[in-house]
């Protein structure tokens, strides 16, 4: 049964010109037009303006739609994409996609659809879950060709259109996107979801990394990331794409830990800052524990190096999901580093210990510190203070950058001059001494006199001893 509800909203002035000149476009091509999928979706969830407008069109091709609208805000026409089917239009912040009511067919070896023109109620059949497939037309009608959108939108219920054994056999990355809506909304699967995810898992066989790791990144930053982990690991998903962390299950901890391995993960991503990168690093920050684990004679659970075996780890899982560079590094650094702001203590550590702390992290001193917050948070440490004191003392230590900005103070062809000798490696040796130096102290960061003075006074580290 179809479903039509009216909604009566002001609109934003640039939202409200956007949409009465679609449906200006719409009515002079005479083209039958809805906004549909998560615009209309987060409209009704009151979650604000969204940026990216989908368009359906029924018995004609969104082409001309797209490109009426494009002419009438001076954009570039629209781009079609033959892959998917669709066309687009951007200006300013604003994307609008177009498709052509449709239905298809899936190869059960492929992802690439058999397509023919379709009815709007075929077109929203084929659409993952019922609160992605509610229509507006242009005078504010929700339309609810399922008759299960609306009632699901209202009680927070991830549900497919048709039976999921179905959908998920036709498009397999659906699955990896019903975890992240999961952890972006917060809804609960419907019944019998889960177990046709469970059975449906090998086709993901036929899926690329990159949309794969697409959604593992979206669901990263979403609001409740732990409640898509689990969603994956339910569903038999997880053992696929992360089995690392499948082997965490269970691995007890003790000391100040209140839970497995696995379980602590989860809780130390719910807890960080919602960036992908201090969020990928929370998710992978223990995750050598599982091959270090040993339970020593009196009882305790120790993981010896699982720091630095981590990061090795996490940049083996990274390049696996398609990171770039600059992400593995940054996250491998934060697995590597994740322990030391834990450890720290105000009696205990010098100033020498912060410097070192301070340069080991650079740039990532602030995501360092949000880590060790959330990892602090996801046990029974009682480090907070500590790491609030360890921040500030940091800062004082590194005022306008002096050490995780520091350049070195002499110049290999400086030190060369002082030396009376050529290049080698004894001038990097000498460089790395002069920094210890700066961080130990013992002579001010980026003063140049002090540095060379210093030097003639340690001859050894111009002969390269």
């Amino acid at each position: 049964m179809t479903a039509i509800i009216r909604v009566l909203r002001p609109e934003p002035p640039e939202l409200e010109d956007l949409l009465e000149s679609i449906a200006a476009a719409a009515r002079t091509l005479e083209v039958e037009a809805y906004l549909v999928g998560g615009f209309v979706r987060d409209r009704l969830l009151g979650e604000g303006q969204g940026k990216d407008i989908d368009l359906v069109t029924v018995g004609m091709d969104p082409m001309p739609l797209l490109a009426a609208v494009a002419s009438d805000f001076g954009w570039h026409p629209p781009e079609r994409f033959e892959r998917f089917g669709t066309a687009q239009i951007r200006g300013g912040a604003w994307i609008i996609e177009g498709v052509r009511a449709r239905a298809e067919r899936y190869d059960p070896e492929s992802r690439n659809p058999d397509v023919r023109p379709g009815t709007l109620v075929e077109d929203v059949q084929r659409r993952d879950f019922t609160v992605n497939a509610l229509c507006q037309s242009f005078d504010g009608e929700i339309i609810d060709i399922t008759g299960q959108g609306l009632p699901d939108l209202l009680t927070g219920v991830l549900r497919t259109p048709l039976d999921p054994a179905e959908t998920f056999a036709e498009d397999p990355l659906r699955m990896y996107r019903a975890a992240r809506f999961v952890a972006r909304l917060g809804f609960t699967l419907a019944p019998g979801t889960i177990e046709a995810m469970r059975a449906q898992a090998g086709r993901t066989s036929i899926l690329s990394v990159e949309r794969v790791s697409d959604e593992i990144r979206r669901m990263l930053v979403a609001p409740h990331p732990s409640a898509g982990i689990s969603v994956l690991r339910d569903a038999g998903l997880l053992d696929l794409v992360l089995p690392e962390l499948v082997a965490a299950v269970g691995i007890e901890q003790g000391g100040y830990h209140t839970h497995d391995v696995y379980g602590h993960t989860l809780m130390t991503v719910d807890e960080a800052p919602a960036d992908l990168v201090t969020r990928t690093a929370a998710l992978l920050h223990d995750i050598a524990k599982p091959p270090t684990h040993v339970v020593a004679q009196d009882g305790r659970h120790t993981f010896y190096d699982h720091p630095q075996i981590g990061a090795e780890m996490a940049r083996t899982i990274l390049t696996r999901w398609k990171y770039s560079n600059d992400e593995i590094g940054d996250v491998s650094r934060l697995v590597r580093l994740h322990l030391r702001p834990i450890q720290y203590e105000r009696e205990s550590f010098s100033d020498t210990a912060v410097r070192r702390l301070i340069r080991d992290a650079g740039p990532l001193r602030g995501k360092m510190l949000d880590l060790a917050r959330a990892d602090t948070r996801a046990s029974a440490y009682p480090t907070l203070e500590e790491l609030d004191e360890l921040d500030g003392r940091m800062a004082r230590l590194d005022a306008g950058g002096a050490v995780s900005a520091m350049a070195d103070p002499l110049s290999g062809d400086e030190l060369m001059a002082l030396a009376g000798r050529g290049p080698g490696p004894w001038v990097g040796r000498a460089k790395a001494a002069i920094r210890e130096a700066v961080i130990d102290g013992t002579t001010p960061p980026g003063d140049s006199a002090l540095a060379r003075a210093w030097v003639e006074a340690h001859p050894e580290i111009l002969r390269g001893d």
